[in-house]
């Protein structure tokens, strides 16, 4: 993980993670008719970040079912 803004300056810096929120809804998960395993979580994760320098922002993620990275044939 960097900095975005002291990349854009190029100029170093360490990056420190802060807190992290959870998103808490109750998403299933199930088998298919294949048997294969499926979680469809959609909660967020938000992650606060700050380096060095003082600049600060933050993250968001989502989980991915390995069945969301497939190609729709």
């Amino acid at each position: 993980m960097k900095c975005p803004e002291c990349v854009k300056a190029g100029t170093p810096s360490n990056v420190y993670p802060g807190p992290s929120m959870t998103t808490a809804m109750w998403c299933p998960p199930y088998y298919d008719e294949e048997g294969r395993f499926h979680h469809h979580d959609m909660n967020t994760t938000t992650t606060t970040y700050k380096c060095s320098n003082g600049h600060e922002w933050s993250t968001s993620d989502r989980p991915k079912c390995w069945c969301e990275s497939q190609v729709a044939e």
